[in-house]
């Protein structure tokens, strides 16, 4: 955490077109969904934010190698990257702007049979509309994959299989277990997911935010 923070946090804030930084440090790790785990095992991950592919890309590539050689000083060195497209599903209020809240994130595989076009549909079609209904909640993003990198190359999601994340924000945790409890989500938000969610990864993060270095 020291080293992830304090030496490779600012090497990295110096990628061209990086538009926002964080650094998000698992602080549980207990799994809290009726549906089981995936593959997905960490004690952090960075969060890069780009308006483009094609522009994160090219940040990559402006660090000519400088954020890459230092990862297995506190890192897998072959650790996976996943390229999403973020969508706010619920914006965090104005007044809960800046405060400390609890940050919970989930890594998604696909349900047996079910492929990332139906995946996609069913997550950003019906799912969002579900999840709103639910109390407790105070902020809520859905990430989709476009691409997964092992090593700096393409793979397949059953090398990688994540089809997306979600990000949920809660003012505490009893408003997150007030979320899990309630009916809008253990007979309809749950119900649903399990028809097109295989796996669910799920962690409590502390984000900290890097500044950017131009």
């Amino acid at each position: 955490k020291d080293y992830w923070l304090n030496v490779h946090g600012p090497i990295a804030s110096k990628m061209a077109n990086l538009r926002k930084y964080d650094q998000h440090v698992v602080v549980d790790a207990e799994h809290r969904h009726a549906i089981g785990q995936g593959s997905v095992v960490i004690d952090g991950y960075s969060e890069l934010q780009f308006d483009s592919y094609g522009d994160m890309v090219e940040g990559v590539a402006s660090l000519h190698g400088e954020g890459a050689n230092d990862v297995p000083m506190f890192a897998n060195p072959h650790c996976p990257i996943l390229v999403l497209t973020k969508r706010t599903v619920m914006k965090i209020p104005a007044y809960l702007q800046g405060k400390k809240l609890i940050q919970c994130v989930s890594f998604l595989g696909r349900a047996d049979g079910v492929s990332s076009e139906r995946f996609a549909k069913e997550w950003w079609n019906i799912h969002d509309h579900l999840v709103q209904t639910i109390p407790g909640c105070v902020g809520c993003n859905q990430n989709l994959v476009i691409d997964r990198l092992v090593q700096g190359k393409p793979v397949h999601y059953a090398d990688l299989p994540v089809e997306g994340m979600v990000e949920f924000w809660f003012e505490d945790m009893d408003a997150f277990d007030e979320c899990y409890s309630t009916t809008g989500f253990k007979l309809r938000a749950s119900v649903h997911a399990a028809e097109f969610i295989g796996t669910v990864t799920t962690y409590f993060v502390q984000a900290v935010p890097v500044e950017l270095k131009k």
